[in-house]
């Protein structure tokens, strides 16, 4: 008898579930709107979201966190990261790229490189480009330049002001790996890579 009741149960809970998933919204590691996806689609408690931006119809979400102590103890700093989204609130959205915050940095300012590498399931490149960004702690740094080894000559990355003028930020897509900070009259305080 007990034998026939677990499979009874077995059967009628194996029928809801296939039809919860057949005719339900339901999708694995899709969030419904874009606050949930940053909610649960990011690993880290995010501090502020700095900056967002669409690229390539992907959605690029620069924040701050703090590093958790058991992973990494000597972290006595905010972190600045990057999540990449892609979707919509109709389809919902879903995180696709890694999360890390490898960085350099002195007293001028900080330098953080993020790729996106993303392929079907045949191999196919989907997306590939890189995230060049970081925070400005030097007040002389006016204007943030970045370009590759093989450039000749700089471009200009974005400066972003948060929290009125007390934080300063910079980001810049592409696959810059040089990055230099110059000061109102156009001379080189910092320059990181290359």
């Amino acid at each position: 008898m007990k034998r026939l009741i677990s499979i009874s149960l077995i059967a009628v809970l194996s029928v809801v579930l296939i039809y919860w998933v057949v005719f339900s919204d339901f999708e694995i590691g899709k969030y419904d709107n874009f606050q949930e996806a940053i909610e649960k689609g990011i690993p880290y408690k995010v501090n502020d979201i700095i900056h967002t931006e669409q690229y390539d119809h992907v959605t690029i979400v620069m924040y701050t966190t703090d590093p958790n102590k058991e992973d990494f103890p000597f972290a006595n700093y905010e972190a600045l990261a990057l999540a990449f989204f892609k979707g919509s609130d109709e389809e919902g959205w879903s995180n696709i790229g890694h999360h890390g915050w490898t960085h350099y940095e002195n007293d001028n300012m900080t330098v953080y490189m993020e790729p996106l590498r993303e392929y079907d399931n045949k191999g196919n490149e989907l997306h590939e480009f890189y995230v060049v960004f970081g925070k400005v702690n030097n007040p002389e740094i006016v204007e943030v330049e970045t370009k590759t080894k093989e450039e000749e000559s700089f471009e200009e990355a974005e400066i972003i002001k948060h929290q009125g003028k007390s934080k300063r930020y910079y980001f810049k897509i592409g696959s810059e790996s040089i990055v230099r900070g110059l000061s109102e009259s156009g001379d080189v305080i910092d320059r990181q890579g290359g």
